[in-house]
């Protein structure tokens, strides 16, 4: 019998919680010394690591932890230009694997189609809202989300979803459950944890 193999952990020096390396984000310097963030941890070099959560990057870097591990004497950036990148880096991420659930035919948009489908009890891993969406609409989808334990993100303008979604405007997606519906609602939900206090 074969054992598994075990993840790799790695420490967050902002909280000193040690979790599996997958949950955590990755930093490295480049060849000119700049701070790099590097989500997909791809990256050559020292890395050092926190949790994807604004106040762990804001302890990291006020008790210079960070460039105790990467072994630099100053780092150039502060808390609130790291926890911008990595929140850029997270919607380019969540827009990326829209794209995909696009293509693989696992995207629904539009207010009627997923309000039918929630009534049929369709198998929704998760609902999107727009930040534009009206009102009415909001409480619909909410109160037919919630009936049925469906969780409900809210974020990008109605404009935005159409254009990930090739389609015109949408100020309500969802996505069929499977693998590429839970990668993306990881990715939302880290980057909900990372607009905290910011």
């Amino acid at each position: 019998m074969s054992k598994r193999c075990r993840e790799p952990e790695r420490t967050c020096v902002g909280c000193r919680v040690s979790q599996p390396q997958a949950n955590l984000v990755r930093y490295v310097l480049s060849p000119q010394q700049q701070l790099l963030v590097d989500y997909r941890q791809k990256l050559p070099g020292r890395g050092v690591y926190t949790c994807c959560d604004v106040n762990c990057v804001i302890k990291a870097v006020e008790r210079k932890q960070l460039q105790r591990g990467l072994k630099v004497e100053q780092l150039q950036v502060g808390p609130d230009q790291i926890v911008i990148s990595i929140i850029e880096t997270l919607l380019q991420r969540i827009e990326n694997l829209l794209g995909m659930a696009r293509k693989s035919g696992q995207a629904v948009s539009g207010s009627s189609a997923i309000l039918n489908g929630l009534k049929r009890n369709d198998s929704f891993a998760f609902v999107l809202l727009s930040d534009d969406v009206s009102t009415g609409i909001a409480d619909k989808v909410l109160s037919a989300a919630g009936s049925q334990h469906i969780e409900v993100f809210q974020m990008f303008s109605k404009g935005r979803i159409g254009e990930i979604l090739g389609k015109g405007e949408r100020s309500v997606a969802a996505l069929q459950a499977g693998k590429l519906a839970t990668a993306i609602k990881l990715e939302v939900q880290r980057y909900k944890r990372m607009l905290r206090e910011n």
